[in-house]
C-alpha cells in the first residue's frame, strides 16, 4: 500500500503536474503542420534553384580557401555546440541516476521529458540526419566540390549518389543537433519559453552558420537539417509530453527505477560491508 502510495506521488503529486489535455497544448497540429511544409518548401526551392547553395557558399570562400576555419574564436564556437549537447545529455543521465541514488524521491526531471529529449536526439540527428542522409546520399562538402578547389562535381539538395562515401554534406548533423536543443525551449514553463527559445535560436544561428562559414555545408544542408529535427520534435512532443501517454511514462520510469534500486540495495549493502571488513584487516 505504501508502495503505492510513493508510484502515486511520483508520477503525478510530487511534479504539481494538471491533468493533460490535448487541445490545450499550443504545440499541437498548426506547428507541425507549419514544419512539415517549411521542409517541403525549402526542399522545392533548393530543388528548383540549386545555385543559391553556390552563391551562398561563395560569399565564404576567399583566396581559394574559406579562412573561417581558421579562426580561433569560430573553432571554439563549434566546440560549444558539441560539448552543450553532451552536457544536456549528462544531466539527462544524472537524474535518472538520482532516482536510483534516492529511489523515494521523485527525480528531479520529469521522465517524460527525459525520453523526449533522448528520443528526439536519437531520432532527428541520429538516424534520419547522421545514420542515413549524411550515409547514403554523397554529397560533397563545399570545400570538396571543385568551384571551391575541390576535385567532386556540385550536387543539389536531395539527389542521391554524389561523389562523397561516407558523413557527407547532407544534410547538417551540427545544425541539427543545434536545432535540438530547441528541445529545452518547448519543455520551460510557458513564461520562460519565448526568452529561451529566442536565446537558443541565436545560438542554433550561430553554430549553423559557422559551419557553412567553414566550407562544411550548403545552405540547404543546415535549413533541411533545422526542418526535419524540428518535424520530429513537434512531432514526438505530441505524443510524450503533450499526449495522454505522459503520466504513463512518469510513473513507469518512477516505478522501474525505485523498484531497481530498492532491489540492488541489499547487494550493495552486502558489498559496502565487505570492503569495510577488507579495510580494517588490512589496517
Amino acid at each position: 500500500m505504501a508502495e503505492r502510495d510513493i508510484a502515486s506521488r511520483d508520477s503525478a503529486g510530487s511534479y504539481g503536474a494538471a491533468p493533460v489535455r490535448r487541445s490545450a497544448n499550443p504545440l499541437s497540429g498548426g506547428p507541425l503542420s507549419l514544419a512539415l511544409a517549411g521542409l517541403a518548401a525549402i526542399s522545392l526551392l533548393f530543388m528548383a534553384f540549386p545555385a543559391l547553395d553556390l552563391r551562398f557558399a561563395a560569399l565564404f570562400h576567399v583566396d581559394g580557401a574559406f579562412p573561417a576555419s581558421r579562426l580561433p574564436g569560430l573553432v571554439t564556437l563549434r566546440l560549444l555546440g558539441k560539448d552543450l549537447v553532451v552536457l544536456v545529455c549528462l544531466t539527462l543521465l544524472a537524474s535518472l541516476g538520482a532516482k536510483l541514488a534516492r529511489p523515494l524521491r521523485p527525480m528531479p526531471i520529469r521522465a517524460s521529458h527525459i525520453w523526449f529529449l533522448f528520443a528526439t536526439l536519437a531520432l532527428g540527428p541520429g538516424l534520419i540526419v547522421n545514420g542515413v542522409l549524411k550515409s547514403f546520399w554523397g554529397r560533397p562538402r563545399p570545400i570538396q566540390v571543385d568551384l571551391f578547389g575541390g576535385a567532386a562535381p556540385f550536387e543539389p539538395a536531395w539527389k542521391i549518389g554524389g561523389a562523397c562515401l561516407s558523413n557527407c554534406s547532407f544534410v547538417s548533423g551540427e545544425a541539427a543537433s543545434a536545432m535540438w536543443l530547441i528541445g529545452l525551449a518547448m519543455l520551460a514553463p510557458p513564461r520562460y519559453r519565448p526568452a529561451l527559445a529566442g536565446t537558443i535560436g541565436a545560438l542554433a544561428f550561430a553554430l549553423s552558420l559557422n559551419r557553412i562559414a567553414f566550407g562544411g555545408h550548403f545552405l540547404s544542408d543546415v535549413l533541411i537539417a533545422w526542418a526535419i529535427t524540428l518535424v520530429v520534435m513537434l512531432g514526438l512532443h505530441r505524443v510524450l509530453v503533450a499526449g495522454p501517454f505522459r503520466a504513463r511514462i512518469d510513473a513507469a520510469t518512477e516505478s522501474a527505477l525505485r523498484r531497481i534500486a530498492l532491489a540492488a540495495a541489499p547487494a550493495l549493502g552486502r558489498i559496502a560491508k565487505g570492503r569495510s571488513t577488507d579495510h580494517r584487516e588490512r589496517a
